[in-house]
């Protein structure tokens, strides 16, 4: 029954609200952010990283004790990447931090697509106007490219996915009508506080759709009981909350409303 609620109704109005949110648009928009400048710098070294040539990612990287952990690291971090070159190569994250009279700090990833593997190069680079020092690298192999991980799909999804995907519908749903009857109700009390309490969904379960993982706190307001997000190469979270004012309203609602003697 809740596939067949999903797959007919559900779904279309799923894709209404995901239809504003493109994953092509947001990846066209992430890569004209991205300065050129520091992408070459960044993948300058990531590229020494993946040809081997770990003298030259050594001197790049800073001294230290932090510096001596990543030199040390660096045979391992090579070895991941298969031999060959890669399809194609692409900037799959971006993150700079400036601070005034201080140097900036670059977060940069890359995705690396072999025949039967993808890699994802980060590197964290202390930037010096042109120049620069590596403080991290990390090369994490993937099964799937990331935008493939970020697409929305229904397909090998679990109950938990079911689940939380008809309570991100519901809920909404819930409180939107339960705030019509309260606005076109007569009732023996103020609507404001009341509409104020229907819109508001108590709790927050978040789920990656993409991995399935999950978090509950179970002290959090959402308005309107429902979030869903996503950016370029990440995948959707989508965030339900408990409509405990639409349902309270609801059980309650004839008890509230105005006899028919003050009505008229």
């Amino acid at each position: 029954m809740l596939l067949l609620f999903l797959r007919t109704c559900a779904l279309p109005f799923l894709l209404c609200m995901l239809a504003g949110c493109q994953q092509s648009d947001l990846i066209k928009d992430f890569e004209q952010k991205v300065p050129l400048q520091d992408q070459q710098l960044a993948r300058h070294y990531s590229d020494l990283l993946r040809e081997k040539q770990l003298d030259y990612v050594r001197m790049a990287t800073e001294p230290g004790n932090n510096g001596d952990q990543i030199r040390q690291a660096l045979p391992a971090l090579s070895a991941a990447f298969p031999a060959g070159e890669p399809q194609y190569v692409k900037v799959v994250g971006y993150q700079r931090i400036e601070q005034r009279d201080m140097p900036q700090l670059l977060r940069i990833s890359f995705e690396y697509a072999y025949p039967e593997k993808w890699i994802v190069s980060t590197i964290v680079l202390r930037k010096y106007g042109t120049d620069a020092t590596i403080m991290g690298l990390s090369v994490v192999p993937q099964t799937a490219s990331l935008e493939q991980q970020a697409t929305f799909t229904l397909r090998g999804k679990s109950l938990r996915h079911y689940v939380v995907l008809g309570a991100a519908i519901l809920s909404p749903m819930l409180i939107l009508s339960a705030l019509v009857l309260c606005l076109r109700s007569k009732l023996t009390v103020r609507k404001w506080p009341w509409l104020l309490f229907i819109s508001i969904g108590f709790g927050q379960l978040s789920l990656n759709w993409a991995t399935g993982q999950y978090l509950f706190l179970p002290i959090a307001i959402q308005l309107f009981g429902v979030a869903a997000g996503t950016s370029a190469y990440q995948p959707w979270t989508f965030i339900v909350s408990l409509p405990l004012g639409a349902i309270v309203f609801l059980l309650v609602r004839k008890k509230l409303a105005a006899p028919a003697s003050l009505m008229a």
